[in-house]
């Protein structure tokens, strides 16, 4: 193509210099000028000599000087060039290459293609219709045969048609399905899936096997883009996270950090593909983008497990993803605390962990205390969870999959407890490809008798964390003795607090950092737990204060528009108590709900479940009372402590409602109501091998009572009984060996007769 040049414009010229005008001799401008040549009708002889005002000289136009010019050496001075017909690139002056059509480039492309004409390419599982080019050659596969052509695969997703009237020395009738043959490309249609192949005998040829580059992707981005990447071929790299072997495929959960998807591999229906790749591996995989119960799903073309230092650095990338993505809300409690301030940092931190075992694909096991308080603890974390759960994971079943929150009667971590979840936890690592859990111990978990069940979970690797109020033994620069066996511990002894902030506080609280949108749904829970708890404080009150508000709202809009007060929290507690008798070791799951008030618009129902359970739980409850009242022995000791005893074994109901700590404290509050909560009070209970202890504050204000500090006591004197228990400072238990429980009790009602007053009374 010859065009004109576009340095010189066509003019096949250029400026070499200047010199100066000789018109106005430099200056640029002229003294006198003719008016005929500016004005009409003047006379031609007419001048003006002009001493004020400025005329451009019309020879160089006002600069003073004058161009030189030379020829133009792009063009050679011909004002033409000539460009590429392909690319536009120029290649040269006319006329000397005037015979060229192609620039340097597109001629190499040009003969690379000409003799591309003679390679036959192989395509590969990757390769697509949009890969295959007009007039390359190409190995395909007869795999169907009709009257108006037959039908070559490329690979199994690319398909062309050979016609009769594009076969040259060859007849239809003479193909067969499952023959061999080279074809040549002759009209490719990508968007309609149509390529019409023509066939022309080739005695010499190259065989190229054709080998795709397929763009990485993040996981991410193809689920935001899903609808319209179906069907694309992509690669993606990621972590796997369950492997799950159907009667087809072999269906893998990978996740990038971004997001998760699943990886269909079939081998052989029912067969597992890729048995080298275990759950932690990083693989590589090429599939096709396809949706499968509304999520993504890769069908595999290639696998690859990466190994060494390049598996280490993506394992890096996808927990620093996750890392970020895991941070949890930083949001303002729900009353003003400065334990909970101090805790602020430990919880945040224990939030984060809830959340990234989330986005890493391990379930999680919440293990509360079969009480009010656990119950609300564990109930607050369930609902924080689930939604998350359900955003991120890949499995439609995920929160039935990932999530289990189950009570234990004891209010410790037992190893029947932990012995269930490992036994459930491998088999579902086993039978469903899944990673072993997160253990989440909530309102137990803190005490020595914690530390045999979570060894034996951290001998599997177990990640664990306690969130918990009851007594830890000493504290040491913020560290209690179980913090060298779990993973993250909040609780307000470790700051300097107490047990009144409650499991159920500290639940509700991390909650709120995991999933801040679960606020209205929870903000309730801890005035229940208190409550139930008989805890006290300022924090309490308010806590409390805003459970009042909350409930009384919500029977307002959804219920029998009551007001509630107090009263009302302790019936919910009782109602949780008596369920969870029954209930034993069920999670509860919608019971626990309705009676903790936490499905809002069914409220009314909540309303209805309480009264039932609470007129069914106080006839029980005054049943027991009428035994065991007659049978409470009551005396004053000469240190003013009135100290209650019960042998429950003999006056109490066996394995009913209310079980031997209930009984105590039911029995507790009636000597209470008869003397004044002011005064020390202490009751215990008794069966043949363990006790139950309930006191009044005012024990551990003016005495220094301390339950645990008792135990530890009687296990150094009493070493042959076994003794282990403990709880809070006034209300908890203790259990021995049979044969030496009188000795145990004997020897614990002296203690309590030799503990002094701080002041006299």
């Amino acid at each position: 193509m010859i065009t004109k040049c576009p340095i010189c414009d066509g003019t096949g010229k250029k400026i070499v210099g200047y010199k100066t005008c000789p018109v106005c001799e430099g200056t640029g401008y002229i003294d006198e000028f003719s008016p005929k040549k500016h004005m009409k009708r003047v006379s031609k002889r007419a001048t003006y000599d002009l001493d004020y005002g400025e005329i451009p000289c019309p020879k160089c136009k006002g600069e003073g000087k004058i161009p030189i010019y030379g020829k133009c050496d792009f063009c050679g001075g011909s004002g033409k060039v000539v460009k590429c017909d392909r690319c536009g690139a120029i290649i040269g002056k006319y006329p000397d290459f005037k015979d060229r059509t192609l620039c340097d480039k597109c001629l190499k492309e040009e003969e690379e293609r000409k003799k591309g004409l003679r390679n036959v390419y192989i395509f590969d599982e990757v390769a697509t219709f949009h890969d295959v080019e007009p007039g390359k050659f190409y190995k395909g596969v007869v795999t169907r045969i009709e009257k108006y052509g037959a039908f070559i695969n490329l690979n199994e997703k690319v398909r062309g048609l050979l016609r009769p009237r594009d076969m040259v020395s060859l007849r239809l009738e003479n193909l067969k399905v499952g023959d061999e043959i080279i074809v040549q490309a002759i009209d490719v249609r990508p968007d309609k899936r149509e390529i019409d192949f023509r066939y022309i005998p080739l005695s010499t040829y190259d065989l190229v096997q054709y080998e795709k580059e397929v763009e990485l992707y993040k996981i991410k981005d193809i689920v935001e883009k899903l609808v319209e990447m179906r069907d694309q071929v992509v690669r993606v790299i990621g972590e796997v996270v369950q492997i799950v072997q159907t009667p087809g495929p072999t269906i893998f959960t990978i996740t990038d950090g971004t997001d998760f998807t699943w990886v269909a591999a079939l081998e052989i229906a029912g067969l597992r593909a890729h048995p080298e790749v275990k759950v932690g591996d990083i693989i590589e995989v090429v599939g096709r983008v396809n949706i499968r119960d509304g999520r993504l799903q890769i069908e595999r073309l290639k696998l690859k497990k990466l190994e060494g230092e390049e598996a280490e650095r993506i394992k890096k990338e996808i927990e620093k993803e996750i890392d970020k993505r895991a941070e949890p809300y930083n949001v303002e409690f729900l009353v003003k605390s400065e334990v909970l301030e101090k805790l602020r940092p430990k919880m945040l931190d224990v939030a984060k962990r809830i959340r990234k075992a989330v986005l890493d694909g391990r379930p999680i096991i919440i293990r509360h205390h079969a009480d009010t308080d656990g119950y609300s603890g564990g109930l607050a974390l369930e609902k924080a969870i689930l939604p998350i759960i359900d955003k991120f994971a890949i499995d439609v079943d995920a929160i039935w999959h990932f999530f289990k929150r189950r009570p234990s009667k004891a209010p410790f971590y037992e190893l029947e407890d932990v012995t269930k979840d490992l036994v459930f936890s491998i088999e579902d690592s086993l039978k469903f490809g899944q990673k072993l859990p997160l253990i989440v111990l909530i309102d137990n978990g803190s005490t020595d008798e914690d530390i045999p069940a979570i060894s034996k979970a951290k001998a599997y690797g177990i990640e664990v964390i306690v969130i918990d109020h009851h007594y830890p033994g000493e504290v040491k620069d913020g560290k209690a003795e179980i913090d060298d066996y779990v993973d993250a511990h909040v609780n307000p002894y470790l700051v300097g607090g107490d047990s009144n902030l409650t499991a159920g506080v500290l639940g509700t609280e991390i909650a709120r950092m995991i999933n801040k949108d679960v606020e209205e749904e929870i903000k309730h829970l801890p005035g229940i737990a208190v409550v139930a708890d008989h805890a006290k404080g300022e924090e309490v009150e308010n806590y409390i204060k805003i459970a009042l508000d909350r409930l009384t709202e919500l029977s307002q809009k959804y219920g029998k528009k009551r007001k509630y007060t107090r009263e009302y929290l302790e019936k919910i507690g009782l109602c949780m108590d008596f369920e969870a008798f029954y209930s034993r070791f069920m999670d509860g799951k919608g019971i626990v709900d309705d009676i903790l008030a936490t499905n809002i618009k069914d409220f009314g129902r909540h309303e209805d479940l309480i009264e039932i359970l609470y007129e069914q739980a106080m006839k029980m409850v005054e049943r027991q009372m009428k035994a065991v009242i007659p049978a409470l022995k009551t005396r004053e000791l000469e240190n003013k402590i009135i100290l209650n005893t019960l042998d429950v074994e003999k006056y109490a109901h066996k394995f009913t409602f209310p079980p031997p700590g209930k009984t105590t404290g039911f029995a507790h509050d009636y000597i209470v109501q008869k003397y004044g909560e002011d005064k020390p009070i202490l009751t215990l209970s008794y069966g043949p091998d363990f006790a139950v202890v309930r006191a009044t504050d005012a024990v551990h204000e003016k005495y220094n009572f301390n339950l645990n500090l008792i135990v530890e006591q009687l296990m150094e004197e009493i070493p042959e009984a076994s003794i282990d228990g403990g709880g809070h400072e006034c209300a908890g238990s203790l259990k021995f060996v049979e044969g030496y429980r009188d000795r145990v009790i004997n020897r614990f009602i002296e203690i309590i007769e030799k503990l002094t007053p701080k002041v006299d009374l």
